[in-house]
């Protein structure tokens, strides 16, 4: 009797493994804070195919199907470059089986385009210099006469789209976009600025009997492990060129990436793994007058910041010391510093940030094009007496107060925003945890009814886990009743 209700309860837990979504981060819930801003800029397991040029939109702001979140992707860009796309990509959590069958649902919603979005499937990511049309084809699109049902939510319009794949190769990554040429006429494409809405993606097969994969943990790990969201991670694209391309046009820069190899033993030559592609940049630059190299040290030791600045800056001077002995060059011709671990490139737990970053840029006049400072975050605090008495509901009387504060969030597009509610230690975990979570979606609410909810990217509670003053006085549980707006400021 035993052995029978083990064999059923195996049966039962294999029906529901084979059930399983194979997209991790399916309908993009889960944050990613990225390593540049330290700030929630992105769904955690996807990126951006071109993400020094142009990323996904990242939404928070109360009109998702599911959850808080979903993405916006530009499918057709501006008149002056139509061309222009925005593509996401990720890891699947199991491996698509060549010959098996897939069922492929998408929500999905576009105002301003038709209704169609293209999956391509995948042996490895696909990162791009550029922001154009890629050349890889697709493996399977969605449009119109796959939908299946069109659902209602704060006034705007879902659509779930459904179709069934049939693998033609193993695959192990799938890439989101739109894979279409625009249709010109009179030299012109039909749509501007076009975006598409995807609220979630999941992807299960259809053969119950198929059996899944059992490193699904470790792949969703691996994947959340990489907060590297605004240049091309260098941990995932394996055997990369040493040359990294940030804007090859006539005026803009390129970018050589050093790392601590760039020498030989003998510290007087260079690996023949740079020796050529520095060859070849400074060649593509030589004879330009108007040309000027930066080369910036960065240094990630275990030592105070002081330390790393001096031991950046000696890197950057050594390989323009190297330059002038062996190429030429005039030290005039270098503008050198050191910037320590100020301006980490890679994930700061595990990517390699020791290097010498070697800028070159065409400019007229000749003027130095230097990183953007990004402010620190900025932290706005709405009090406890801005709501009623123990309550999530925002006090009508006190809108006034509330309103100052909503004045000073920037409407640029320039920001960030995270809002966590908190609370003292009276009560529970669970309804201090569920209270400080219902302010915090209550001033949400009300900051996307003022107009500046858009570029909220979480919203979450704490409850009494995080107090700014002692709970054991009147006064200091006061303060731990709050709600903070976190501003981020980014350079996007």
């Amino acid at each position: 009797m035993k052995l029978n209700i083990l064999i059923l309860l195996f049966c039962y837990c294999t029906h529901l493994l084979v059930a399983q979504n194979i997209v991790p981060n399916a309908s993009f819930e889960e944050v990613n804070i990225c390593t540049e801003y330290i700030a929630p800029c992105a769904p955690c397991g996807w990126m951006a195919v071109a993400p020094e040029m142009i990323k996904m939109k990242y939404l928070c702001n109360g009109a998702a199907l599911q959850g808080q979140h979903y993405v916006s992707l530009l499918q057709e860009g501006p008149v002056e470059n139509p061309d222009a796309r925005v593509y996401i990509q990720t890891r699947l959590l199991c491996a698509l089986q060549k010959g098996q069958a897939y069922k492929i649902r998408v929500y999905m919603n576009t105002e301003n385009y038709p209704l169609r979005i293209g999956l391509r499937f995948d042996t490895a990511f696909i990162f791009s210099e550029n922001t154009g049309c890629l050349t890889q084809p697709v493996s399977i699109e969605l449009n119109e006469n796959d939908q299946q049902k069109k659902l209602w939510h704060t006034k705007m319009p879902w659509y779930i789209l459904e179709k069934t794949y049939v693998a033609t190769n193993n695959a192990t990554h799938l890439i989101v976009g739109n894979f279409k040429a625009p249709v010109r006429k009179n030299g012109f494409s039909g749509y501007t600025n076009a975006q598409l809405l995807i609220d979630s993606i999941s992807i299960t097969p259809v053969n119950e009997q198929l059996q899944m994969c059992n490193d699904t943990a470790a792949t969703r790990a691996s994947l959340y492990a990489e907060h590297h969201r605004h240049s091309i991670p260098e941990s995932l694209t394996p055997g990369a060129p040493v040359l990294h391309t940030v804007n090859g046009s006539q005026e803009g820069c390129d970018t050589l990436i050093l790392k601590d190899d760039l020498f030989n033993q003998d510290r007087t030559t260079i690996s023949e793994r740079y020796k050529q592609p520095i060859n070849e940049a400074l060649g593509k630059y030589r004879g330009d007058t108007t040309m000027r190299i930066q080369l910036v040290g960065h240094a990630w030791q275990t030592a105070s910041d002081e330390y790393n600045k001096i031991i950046s800056y000696d890197k950057a001077k050594a390989v323009a010391t190297y330059l002038v002995y062996n190429e030429g060059y005039s030290f005039d011709d270098f503008q050198i510093r050191g910037e320590g671990k100020d301006n980490p490139r890679y994930d700061t737990a595990t990517g390699d940030n020791n290097r010498v970053e070697m800028i070159l840029c065409h400019m007229t006049p000749p003027v130095m094009v230097l990183k953007k400072v990004v402010p620190p975050p900025d932290t706005l605090v709405i009090p406890d007496i801005l709501f009623k008495f123990n309550s999530s509901d925002l006090n009508p009387a006190l809108h006034v107060a509330l309103d100052s504060l909503m004045k000073k969030i920037p409407r640029d597009g320039s920001v960030q925003l995270q809002v966590t509610g908190h609370t003292d230690n009276a009560g529970n975990d669970d309804y201090n945890y569920n209270l400080s979570l219902r302010r915090a979606n209550a001033v949400a609410d009300y900051m996307q009814r003022y107009g500046v909810g858009n570029d909220i990217r979480q919203i979450s509670g704490a409850g009494e886990t995080q107090p700014v003053a002692d709970n054991k006085t009147p006064e200091g549980r006061r303060k731990n009743r709050r709600v903070e707006i976190i501003i981020f400021h980014t350079t996007d």
